[in-house]
């Protein structure tokens, strides 16, 4: 397990190297972040994160109950982070938003769809919306799941 997850960061880091190596621009560092957290606190992230050609995309989603969903016109490698990808927002495998400016807006408006709608989080995803929510944005219950806790006094150090 520990082997897998190291191997995912280093193909997220290594896809993103020759962007963030030049100029890292803060955008892209937080999508290199949002997209390693999953990795971090053992969540599956294929069900959430969906990639997929712009003419294709209407077959990608319809499984999908929430997520994000990157499209793009070229083929980038299966692990690109999406600097240049169109982003949406998918509810309930329907596309509720498009041409998102980056993947950190995109996240943030889904916090508020899933307020505004009631909606749970995403069963594969409940470590990480659990720390954006609790760590990121010190909203709800002072207890932590123990990934969860893990990975915040890892970075409170």
């Amino acid at each position: 397990m520990l082997f897998q997850e190291g191997r995912k960061i280093l193909e997220l880091f290594f896809s993103s190297f020759a962007i963030l190596n030049s100029s890292a621009q803060p955008t892209e560092v937080r999508t290199l972040v949002l997209r390693g957290l999953p990795v971090l606190l053992g969540d599956d992230e294929s069900a959430f994160f969906k990639s997929c050609l712009v003419s294709d995309h209407r077959n990608s989603i319809l499984d999908v109950p929430v997520g994000i969903l990157f499209e793009h016109t070229d083929l980038q490698p299966p692990n690109s982070l999406h600097f240049n990808s169109s982003i949406g927002i998918i509810l309930e495998g329907q596309m509720v938003m498009d041409k998102m400016p980056d993947l950190t807006q995109a996240m943030c408006v889904l916090f508020g769809l899933i307020y505004a709608l009631d909606l749970n989080y995403p069963k594969s995803l409940a470590n990480t919306f659990d720390f954006i929510q609790r760590v990121l944005m010190s909203m709800g219950q002072n207890a932590l799941k123990p990934k969860v806790q893990s990975l915040a006094n890892q970075l409170y150090c």
